[in-house]
């Protein structure tokens, strides 16, 4: 813009010069103006429309930095829409999720209140079949006693009327040689007198000795014969006792036989001999059998607990599981089947008794 008002005032004193300047100053004048009009031109075709293009390439820079604001500014707004969708979807969330952790924490709780109604009154029966099964024991041990007191009185009665015998037959044979004696004195006295004529006292009483000793010697020799009854007890005392296997295997038999009660007597027998091991473990799961096909499923469950809770490694384990849960399931406790039959999966998936069981859990 300095420079336009420099050319304007060279122009105006140009003009003023021109009146009174020569023609050769003229001249000069205007090729000067010419020199001046063509920079003036040069200046605009270089300066001004430089600052033109510098100027519309700030606008159109400006324009681009206004629209990526206006599309950054937007985008925020977009965002933040977005994010405000997003709190409140989350707060929706969070209180749906709150909603079910609620309830899921009150239907655990009806659970665990109802399993451990259902635990304690399992505990309950369980008590129960306790003392019915300790009260069977003492009537058992209470029954074992009185037969053994019933056999030792018999077996005194016996011995006492044996000695009443004994002292009989030795009375009798002291009578009988008592009474022999006059008679044989009087007949030989009288044997002597008619045979001999004449009474002779000293060769009848020496023929009194004679028979007299002749009629003991029977009376002495009738006594041993009782000695034979103490014979069968030194007999019985030499013959050995058996194994606990064939005891076991005898109490099977009668099991097998389906004699229950017999066969059960004889598991306990097994149990009092102090057992280990696989034996105890199969004979307590014997008298758990004897007494399930008896129908006391009570007390068989109780037998069948004692292998699994004592011997869980051993084979019969299993099997006591499976019959557990069959004696629930006879005693119409479902629920405790379901529970024993599910224990009897996890615990020994691969037994046979796992799949009858898994059967068994699909039918109930």
């Amino acid at each position: 813009m300095n420079k336009i008002r420099h050319l304007a005032l060279a122009g105006c004193s140009l003009v003023l010069l021109t009146q009174c300047a020569t023609q050769d100053e003229v001249r000069e004048l205007r090729y000067q103006l010419r020199a001046v009009n063509q920079k003036l031109e040069d200046v605009k075709s270089n300066t001004v429309n430089k600052m033109q293009q510098r100027q519309a390439s700030s606008v159109n820079k400006l324009e681009q930095i206004e629209s990526e604001t206006l599309r950054l500014k937007s985008l925020i707004e977009e965002s933040a829409h977005q994010s405000s969708q997003m709190r409140e979807q989350a707060k929706e969330d969070i209180a749906n999720l709150q909603t079910t952790i609620s309830a899921m924490t009150q239907e655990s709780q009806a659970k665990l209140e109802e399993l451990n109604q259902k635990l304690a009154l399992f505990e309950n029966q369980l008590a129960g079949v306790s003392s019915s099964y300790e009260r069977l024991q003492r009537a058992r041990v209470e029954e074992a006693e009185r037969r053994a007191r019933e056999a030792a009185e018999r077996a005194a009665a016996q011995r006492a009327e044996q000695a009443a015998r004994e002292k009989k037959r030795q009375a009798a044979a002291i009578s009988a040689s008592t009474a022999v004696r006059p008679e044989v004195k009087k007949r030989k006295i009288g044997d002597a007198s008619v045979v001999d004529g004449a009474s002779q006292p000293k060769s009848a009483e020496t023929e009194t000795v004679v028979p007299d000793r002749e009629e003991r010697t029977p009376v002495v020799s009738s006594i041993p014969p009782e000695k034979p009854s103490s014979q069968p007890s030194n007999e019985v005392t030499t013959v050995p006792a058996d194994s606990p296997s064939s005891d076991l295997a005898k109490a099977i038999s009668l099991y097998n036989a389906q004699k229950y009660q017999e066969a059960y007597r004889s598991l306990e027998d097994i149990v009092a001999s102090d057992v280990q091991g696989h034996k105890l473990a199969e004979t307590l799961f014997y008298m758990g059998e004897c007494l399930f096909s008896q129908g006391e499923y009570d007390l068989a469950i109780l037998d069948y607990q004692k292998v699994i809770s004592n011997h869980s490694k051993d084979s019969l384990a299993p099997k006591a599981l499976l019959k557990q849960g069959m004696s629930f399931e006879k005693l119409t406790d479902i629920e405790t089947a379901k529970i024993i039959y599910s224990k009897l999966l996890n615990d020994y998936s691969n037994s046979q008794e796992a799949a009858t069981a898994k059967q068994k859990l699909d039918t109930l």
